[in-house]
């Protein structure tokens, strides 16, 4: 029997989007490969679980962002640790530099033992580099293939890699490619998100995105002085980087059914008129909750979702005044009722909005079940600096 284990997907200033998958047609900002859907528990007694390995450039120029991650990695476990219900969190560490450094990669495994995340921490000094180009992808590579992730059958756990540096890739001839690294973790369920740190070399952010779309990933930026610059996709929010790494993983620990937002009032949805009756099967596969700001991510969304349809059977993409509404678009496609996914409710927090949602096996007619993507207007949140 299917869990209804409630899930919470957040709408904040901070980390708003949970990234696109589909199959089909490639929309213009993700992969046409499906991503790692978002998972239900079937284990209700064992508690959720959350896997976050950092992937860091340990050279010269990194000397402050490590400094912040050695600063605040006891804290973000901590505010981590305030999810309901409380989750297991692991942490891991993969540092690395180049060829011909001290080391081209060094892994510290997962541990629950935050100080010995904060020796690892301690005892990973910035120097070295003295080249733009570091070896980015076989850092990201070992802590893919090589940390000790909980299997991806289990589907009670989030795991996320954290890819921080300021530096693009070298590339050498036993160099791992992104292609190959993004469909390891994708068979694994991770997610891989970028922090482009600094605004030094604009080769950066490409690369880092590059991989972080094929996996559910997001891309943060923070300036030299370690401060948040923008993200992607929402662009606002994060003030550091430990603010960044804690509401990222908060936002796609939800999938797992951690809430934070205990006590939240309810915010009136209303379902976005969509004529989509030719679209017997979407192209938006497996499980999702997504959370769309811009008509340019609705426009790669409605592609994928129609991409199965025949051409000339596509409806029309649906109008949304994002000045007024966001829109949640919920769904489990390929006729699989046990990834469907339908809406309890949106509730207000201190910072944007949040959707909780359950696995909905119930209630639909088979055309629903067979289609199964669900298109709800939330009204945007305002406060005195703005739209949300």
């Amino acid at each position: 029997m299917l869990t209804r284990r409630r899930r919470v997907l957040t709408s904040t200033a901070s980390v708003a989007f949970v990234a696109l998958a589909c199959t089909g047609v490639a929309p213009r900002r993700a992969s046409a490969e499906s991503a790692p859907v978002a998972p239900v528990s079937a284990s209700p007694s064992a508690p959720p679980r959350i896997e976050v390995a950092f992937v860091l450039d340990a050279t010269g120029s990194m000397g402050s962002y490590i400094a912040q991650a050695r600063a605040r990695i006891r804290a973000i476990a901590k505010e981590l640790a305030t999810g309901t219900p409380t989750p297991d969190v692991r942490f891991a560490l993969v540092a690395y530099r180049d060829h011909g450094e001290a080391f081209v990669t060094k892994i510290t495994p997962f541990t629950a033992d935050i100080e010995v995340m904060g020796k690892a921490l301690d005892g990973t000094s910035a120097e070295g580099g003295g080249d733009t180009p570091e070896s980015v992808l076989e850092g990201l590579d070992d802590a893919v293939r090589k940390l000790a992730w909980t299997p991806p059958a289990d589907l009670g756990v989030v795991r996320l890699v954290y890819l921080v540096g300021d530096a693009p890739p070298k590339i050498y001839p036993d160099t791992p490619s992104e292609a190959s690294i993004a469909s390891e973790a994708r068979a694994r369920r991770i997610a891989i998100h970028g922090v482009v740190c600094g605004s030094g070399d604009s080769a950066v952010e490409p690369a880092f995105e590059a991989v972080a779309r094929h996996t559910e990933g997001r891309i943060f930026r923070l300036d030299d002085g370690g401060r948040h610059r923008g993200g992607i996709d929402d662009g606002r929010g994060a003030a550091s980087l430990a603010s960044a790494l804690t509401g990222a993983t908060k936002a796609y620990s939800s999938s797992i059914g951690v809430s934070f937002d205990a006590g939240a009032p309810a915010v009136a949805t209303t379902p976005l008129a969509v004529a989509d009756g030719a679209v017997k099967t979407s192209g938006l596969r497996g499980g999702h909750a997504r959370w769309v700001r811009n008509a340019d991510t609705l426009a790669d969304l409605w592609a994928a979702h129609v991409s199965l349809t025949p051409a000339a059977m596509r409806p029309p993409m649906p109008s949304v005044d994002f000045t007024k509404s966001h829109l949640l678009v919920l769904g489990g496609g390929g006729g699989n009722a046990d990834e469907r996914l339908a809406l309890d409710g949106v509730v207000a927090t201190s910072t944007g909005r949040a959707a909780r949602v359950h696995a909905a096996k119930d209630g639909a007619g088979a055309g629903a079940l067979e289609r199964g993507v669900t298109f709800v207007l939330v009204p945007v949140a305002t406060t005195e600096g703005g739209a949300q």
